[in-house]
């Protein structure tokens, strides 16, 4: 008999690279009924003055013309049905892709969208990148909780931005966690863990693009294993690891003059 797939709502932030095809591959083994551009002040798209400050204009203007080619493939892909890029350009498009409810919320810890995942009464909720701490009201209503991938391997590099520390520290070693979310930043318990080698990279994309791969496998890799009744979570020792912050003017400078660059 066929397992029955998990009712799921997927909470990130806008992303036309990486997060499409994730959501894609997890669509193959759960019910995704929601995709949330979680558009909070932290989130990328608000932080653009900051990203100029960090890598200067010619780095950002560099990633803008590679945004907007991906911005056109989006509308090719939209108007073929997306029979020409799957619904990998864009996160609006890998929800219609899925037949999935698309939506933008602010703060997804108002009352209003709580109120809303309890009338949907998902099973899991899932996090790409969602720009949000998510309080305990919100943690509390998925029968399994709430998952989190982070672009590290966990405890270490806990907080912000790790493609550019793991770059600006030269880590060698890079990975991906699948962690349960809880009040706190990325202290839940570890579900998956994946490594991958980040020895040969010299921008912050191609950091992001092997982390997000991997990390997109290892939530594939955990909600199989709930739907299994497999998943063993361990204990996320957070006192054994790092927590980061957004970088200084000073780091960002110093990220620069080491040959580092965004893209």
């Amino acid at each position: 008999m066929e397992e029955k797939k998990l009712k799921v709502i997927v909470l990130t932030q806008k992303d036309g690279f990486f997060i499409p095809a994730n959501i894609l591959k997890a669509g193959k083994v759960c019910n995704i009924v929601e995709v949330v551009n979680n558009q909070a002040k932290s989130s990328l798209d608000n932080k653009i003055s900051d990203m100029v400050r960090w890598f200067g204009f010619f780095q950002c203007a560099k990633m803008g013309v590679k945004t907007c080619a991906r911005k056109f493939s989006d509308l090719v892909d939209r108007a073929s049905g997306y029979r020409r890029f799957g619904g990998q350009c864009s996160v609006e498009s890998a929800a219609r892709k899925l037949g999935a409810e698309y939506r933008t919320v602010t703060n997804v810890n108002s009352a209003e969208y709580v109120a809303h995942v309890r009338d949907v009464r998902p099973d899991l909720i899932i996090s790409y990148s969602a720009p949000q701490v998510i309080k305990p009201e919100l943690l509390g209503v998925p029968r399994y909780g709430v998952l989190n991938v982070h672009g590290a391997l966990l405890p270490d590099y806990r907080g912000c931005f790790p493609s550019f520390w793991y770059l600006y520290n030269g880590e060698k070693l890079g990975g991906a966690t699948v962690h349960y979310m809880s009040a706190a930043i990325d202290d839940g318990d570890i579900c998956v863990q994946r490594s991958v080698d980040i020895s040969d990279c010299r921008t912050m994309f191609e950091v992001m693009g092997r982390t997000k791969l991997v990390g997109g496998e290892a939530m594939v890799e955990a909600i199989e294993r709930i739907t299994n009744g497999t998943l063993t979570p361990r204990k996320n020792h957070t006192e054994e690891g790092r927590y980061f912050t957004w970088p200084t003017t000073e780091q960002a400078r110093d990220f620069r003059k080491q040959g580092k660059k965004l893209v």
